[in-house]
């Protein structure tokens, strides 16, 4: 193949990748504390790094796995284990074999055994590193996340962030992981928490943006197919010419 085939197809397959990227976003508009995906072009990353500008033809190529930790819209639900950041920050949560994993996600309840769980069924953690317990569901959480029971104990909900995000490695379900064994060494208790009880945070996907990456990467897509066919039929043209005499 030549070097325009190349250029072309990389570019399709790009674009299919960052439609991919766009899907997930859309699929996950209504998702509670959901951070929307990014794709950058590899030579933004260069250039963003070295400031320079390098003028030379480049095989499409992107790296996946960005997210973009903008605040969601804050709105009332009403529920007493329901909470909300506003501000930097993201809960701990344990999954059954006490992996841990960081989310925005704050649609809590009670389970049997009066764990604090999300949606996935990981339980919040608490300052010393375990799930939080509670005996009644009838609870006052205060912006600094200190839970006030019935009874007068006092727990608090710790908010962790980082001094570089690109650590945190997307999972399912709106929940992000460090490389595993370095939780305490690359996360940041956060001194000034803000925490709403009986408020949820949407998703920061803007529909009517992705709606208009997912027009242009299909646009761009399909011109890079046609380009691709274009330089089939010439291939296909030179080796009629070299086949004749």
């Amino acid at each position: 193949m030549n070097r325009g085939t190349y250029i072309a197809l990389s570019g399709a397959i790009v674009r299919q990748r960052m439609m991919d990227t766009v899907s997930n976003n859309l699929a996950n508009n209504e998702t509670v504390g959901f951070k929307k995906g990014q794709s950058v072009f590899k030579v933004m990353l260069e250039r963003a790094a070295t400031g320079d500008t390098v003028e030379r033809v480049n095989l499409a190529e992107i790296e996946e796995g960005f997210t973009d930790f903008s605040q969601g819209n804050l709105s009332p639900s009403g529920v007493p284990t329901h909470i909300a950041i506003q501000g930097e920050g993201l809960f701990k949560v344990l999954n059954d074999d006490g992996r841990m994993y960081y989310t925005r996600q704050g649609n809590l309840r009670l389970d049997s055994e009066g764990r604090l769980i999300n949606s996935q069924g990981m339980s919040l953690a608490g300052e010393d590193g375990r799930p939080i317990v509670l005996a009644d569901p009838e609870i006052t959480i205060t912006e600094d996340g200190t839970i006030q029971q019935k009874d007068g104990q006092r727990t608090r909900i710790p908010l962790y962030t980082f001094d570089d995000y690109s650590v945190l490695i997307r999972q399912g379900g709106g929940q992000f992981s460090v490389p595993e064994g370095r939780e305490q060494e690359l996360e940041v208790r956060v001194e000034e928490p803000h925490i709403f009880q009986g408020q949820l945070e949407g998703s920061n996907v803007n529909l009517m943006q992705e709606m208009n990456h997912m027009v242009e990467s299909t646009r761009i897509f399909e011109a890079c197919q046609k380009m691709l066919k274009t330089y089939h039929t010439l291939a296909s043209e030179a080796n009629k010419l070299g086949s004749l005499g």
